[in-house]
């Protein structure tokens, strides 16, 4: 009977060692095409005149009839079953390695790398069906090879059985990765987290009996934030520019800081996305491209204004966005310039104008975190409080210096009940 396009599951009887009551063992044979078959013994005799041959099984209601049907619909569902699995591996499936995986005769053992290419090709496919991001699935990519490069400089390996990864696997990356390659700690620790969801998947599928790296925590170091003070915004919108590229630049940095948006997102912005919102205000209403959140912003004055300058920019209209931006390493040089023409001693960057939209513009001025975090597109309301801490710093640095100028001395009445 055929299965799949490729795959078919023929049970007959085999009459070659018939028993003396004339009965005859039931077998299965396994068919791929463009390879010779294989089959195997189900452990089981009928009586020939009680098997329909077409439908490959036992005719009658009888309990024997009933467990015998039962255990070929098994036997069946479970040759499926490794047939899908071996071909989601990637791996040619031949009629034996069907048989074997059923029957765990030379079962190969899953490896880490087999769990990535099965993670990354599930994933690929809701690429493809646009709903995950082509981004995100670049960065498992990625994974891999960071892996691929750790256990050939560590372990000389190629790749690793599953059974073989333990607890000291990630410590051992992690140090590779900072130590040899010199990534960051942070960077390093989304490869961890990435492994560590590897492994998880490699348990759900019951590949692996438990996560060896389950225990091990990724932790996050919070990087210092460049943000912008209200003066430096005022000193950014008041300079004029000669030079036009660094004009354009400097206003849609600007805008960048009363919108929150990130530079793929400020760059793919176009008139379609403003909107008359709810409450007759303009808002941009759209998805964010790193998360695919909602990542609708009101319209401050100042956006407003510096809309209404490009509108007729040749760039804006041959490209149908709102805003003249270039390449994002062009920006960022820009922004270099801009920065010491306007004596900012910061780095100025695509990330500084959304920090400083979550801070200075936002939070420092009353605004709740969490409408700040729907504003950024912000998945979890976690992300958005690295910035409260920002701001609670900036509190606690004003109110010291306030200490120093604000200084009241009690009244005698005062403070001889306070002694008292």
């Amino acid at each position: 009977m055929k299965v799949s396009q490729d795959l078919s599951i023929l049970f007959h009887l085999r009459y070659d060692n018939q028993s003396p009551d004339g009965k005859a063992t039931i077998c299965v044979r396994v068919t791929v095409t463009g390879f010779p078959r294989d089959g195997f013994s189900l452990g089981y005799k009928v009586d020939p005149s009680k098997f329909n041959k077409k439908a490959g099984a036992v005719v009658g209601k009888s309990a024997e009839a009933i467990e015998i049907n039962n255990q070929i619909q098994h036997v069946k569902n479970e040759l499926l079953r490794h047939y899908n699995l071996l071909k989601k591996r990637g791996a040619t499936v031949t009629p034996t390695m069907i048989k074997n995986a059923h029957l765990g005769v030379n079962q190969e053992k899953q490896t880490l790398l087999q769990v990535a290419d099965f993670h990354n090709g599930k994933f690929k496919e809701k690429v493809d069906k646009e709903k995950r991001r082509d981004s995100t699935y670049k960065k498992w990519l990625t994974t891999k090879d960071k892996i691929i490069a750790f256990l050939s400089h560590v372990f000389k390996m190629k790749d690793i059985p599953l059974e073989r990864i333990e607890f000291a696997f990630a410590e051992d990356f992690f140090d590779y990765l900072t130590l040899t390659e010199g990534i960051q700690d942070n960077t390093a620790m989304k490869y961890l987290k990435n492994t560590k969801q590897l492994l998880k998947l490699a348990v759900q599928r019951k590949w692996l009996q438990c996560n060896p790296l389950q225990d091990y925590v990724c932790s996050y170091i919070n990087p210092e934030r460049d943000i912008l003070t209200m003066d430096e915004l005022c000193t950014l919108y008041y300079k004029e520019l000669p030079i036009p590229r660094l004009q354009e630049a400097k206003d849609s940095y600007l805008f960048m800081t009363v919108t929150g948006y990130a530079y793929k997102d400020a760059f793919m912005l176009g008139p379609d996305h403003i909107a008359k919102f709810f409450d007759g205000e303009d808002w941009i209403v759209k998805n964010r491209e790193k998360t695919w959140c909602r990542e609708n912003v009101p319209l401050l004055p100042m956006a407003k204004e510096i809309i209404q300058k490009y509108k007729n920019h040749p760039h804006c209209v041959a490209n149908n966005v709102l805003l003249p931006i270039r390449s994002n390493q062009r920006f960022n040089g820009y922004l270099k310039e801009i920065a010491d023409i306007c004596g900012i001693q910061k780095n100025l960057t695509t990330h500084t104008a959304r920090h400083t939209f979550a801070t200075t513009v936002t939070l420092a001025n009353g605004v709740p975190i969490e409408t700040v975090s729907a504003m950024l597109g912000h998945k979890s309301i976690r992300t958005t409080q690295i910035y409260a801490k920002i701001v609670a710093s900036k509190v606690s640095g004003d109110m010291k210096a306030l200490k120093n100028r604000f200084n009241l001395s009690l009244p005698d009445s005062m403070l001889s009940k306070a002694v008292a």
